[in-house]
């Protein structure tokens, strides 16, 4: 193995928190990591995506971008297929091999089972679950060819080795390839590439990067200064610079992760004021005034610089302009050039003047109350807990802990903290992969301000020790789709059965007492391993015939489960 890559590997997996992984299967991850983030920049588990195992057919990781959602597994595609009305599709697939040169044989091969992969019947080849996902989540593309949007379906293929960059013969072999996947009729492009180290490097460097953009936009006017900002900017651009230059990814896909700060997610393109802003861009008249009909967009920034009439910004969030940005990008083919609207680029001082902007200009708009306190105390307190115990990170604000010396596996998002809370500790484990609907349940009490933050913790405490368990192999990976049962169970199992009190002294009593136990890894690990066994009869005995991952949002199944995993010993 190149020593470049070698010295990658090792800080790889101790931020990635892998010490159960050899050297291949680290490799196969960190090629996963380095090849997916090109077409998903937000942060994502790469090891979700290696197939791992044998009979996978070449193919050491694949995952399959959905309108700006990098997804792993059948269900997740199924899910982002079904609840789109457009879909904008990247399919990546990742074979990698620590030898130092490259094999022409690799390439061929590959091909050819990718073939069988990406066709309609079904594989003939020996195939191992994962990669009889990947053929079936291809299927429900193809389902849904009414949907797909001009340049949709895109198939890249990377042969990742730690060679010299390829020569002329094995780019003959990759263009080979490609027109022999193209022959399939599956997709709208096709691009099959070797990637060396040096490459492999390169891609490595870029995710450790901040997005970083730079656009035109002559028709900006100052915001005289004050108090805790550095310098702010009012004015219109062209709807088509802010889709291009801002919101789009390599992969063509929205970055969603721009609007991860905004109190309110999109709200799809069938709700009342969204479909008015689409309606407004259908009609050659009322698009020509879009930047007077509409709120426009604000931008909070860490770091805008001018020179003339070309800015340069890195690091930032749409606070306001959620709606408006997804509106445009599902509509960029109406954006003619005398379309403009409104920006604001502020770049701030301290995260609690940004925190107050974020509120401040959402106040403007409907919104319920609950979420203009997305920088509520609640979420606050939470934080404040989690940096007692130095050893999980609550990310209140997007991307807060990136730049810090952390493992970035221990830092939870409130999405993860979302689904984990609602599974252990609310009855919800069935849905625990609907997190908005989730959030939006009040019964829930999810981030009420009268909820403990000793309880997140734990949740989250609960959600690293099983996923470190997944992680490192100890557990198989295809019962990953119950992970949220297995925490229920796990919690359930520790405090006997009982649930969380109402009272804060009492749910600090339990939960202590509860993570005493949770941080016995040993423990957990001996739990989990009796829980599959069990789970593995539970399926067998399923006259059903489900997906593990259709069984996993069943309310009757988990709840079985649950009650089976109550007496394991």
């Amino acid at each position: 193995m190149n020593e470049v890559i070698r010295e990658r590997l090792a800080a790889f997996r101790s931020d990635q928190d892998l010490p159960g992984l050899d050297d291949a299967q680290l490799f196969e991850v960190f090629a996963a990591y380095c090849v997916l983030h090109r077409f998903h920049e937000d942060k994502f588990e790469p090891e979700l995506h290696r197939t791992g195992g044998g009979n996978d057919l070449g193919v050491d990781a694949w995952g399959i971008v959905v309108n700006g959602d990098l997804f792993h597994d059948f269900d997740g595609v199924k899910h982002a297929v079904e609840a789109s009305r457009e879909l904008n599709v990247v399919v990546i697939v990742v074979q990698a091999k620590t030898s130092g040169s490259y094999e022409g044989k690799v390439v061929a091969d590959l091909a050819d089972n990718l073939r069988q992969i990406c066709a309609r019947p079904p594989i003939s080849y020996s195939a191992s679950p994962e990669v009889v996902e990947l053929h079936d989540a291809l299927g429900l593309v193809y389902d849904n060819q009414h949907k797909l949007t001009e340049h949709s379906p895109r198939l890249e293929v990377r042969y990742v080795h730690c060679g010299q960059e390829p020569n002329e013969d094995l780019l003959e072999k990759c263009r080979s390839a490609e027109a022999s996947l193209d022959e399939l009729g599956r997709f709208q492009s096709v691009r099959f590439a070797a990637v060396g180290w040096r490459e492999l490097d390169r891609l490595f460097k870029r995710t450790l990067r901040k997005v970083k953009v730079h656009f035109d936009w002559p028709s900006r006017t100052a915001i005289p200064v004050m108090e805790g900002v550095k310098e702010a900017w009012m004015g219109t651009i062209p709807a088509s610079v802010i889709v291009e230059s801002l919101l789009v990814d390599e992969g063509g896909s929205i970055r969603k992760f721009l609007f991860e700060d905004n109190l309110r997610e999109f709200l799809g393109a069938q709700n009342e004021v969204n479909d008015g802003i689409a309606l407004t861009l259908a009609d050659p008249a009322k698009r020509r005034r879009f930047a007077v009909l509409n709120n426009g967009i604000t931008v909070l920034a860490e770091h805008f610089d001018t020179s003339g009439v070309e800015c340069h910004m890195s690091d930032f969030q749409i606070v306001n302009g959620c709606q408006t940005g997804h509106v445009l990008f599902e509509n960029r083919d109406k954006l003619t050039d005398d379309v403009h609207v409104k920006l604001i680029v502020i770049e701030t001082e301290n995260s609690e003047i940004a925190g107050d902007i974020t509120v401040a200009t959402n106040r403007q708009t409907e919104i319920a109350p609950e979420d203009l306190r997305a920088d509520q105390q609640i979420h606050k307190d939470i934080e404040a807990f989690f940096q007692t115990r130095k050893d999980l990170y609550y990310e209140r604000r997007s991307g807060q802990y990136e730049a810090r010396s952390v493992t970035m596996t221990r830092v939870i998002r409130q999405n993860q903290l979302v689904q984990a809370y609602a599974s252990v500790f609310r009855g919800h484990v069935h849905e625990a992969s609907r997190t908005a609907k989730l959030r939006r349940d009040p019964a829930l009490r999810i981030f009420h301000p009268e909820t403990h933050a000793i309880a997140y913790y734990t949740a989250a405490a609960t959600w690293y020790q099983v996923e470190w368990l997944f992680r490192n192999n100890r557990v198989a990976a295809k019962w990953r789709p119950v992970r949220f049962m297995l925490m229920a169970a796990v919690v359930a199992r520790f405090s006997n059965g009982e649930k969380l009190p109402a009272s804060p002294a009492k749910a600090t009593r339990y939960c202590e007492a509860l993570l005493q136990k949770i941080w016995d890894r040993d423990e957990v690990e001996r739990l989990v391993s009796l829980m599959v066994g069990r789970l593995e009869r539970m399926t067998d005995a399923e006259s059903s015939k489900q997906r593990l991952s259709d069984l996993a949002r069943t309310r009757g199944f988990t709840e079985r489960f649950l009650k089976e995993a109550a007496g394991v010993e």
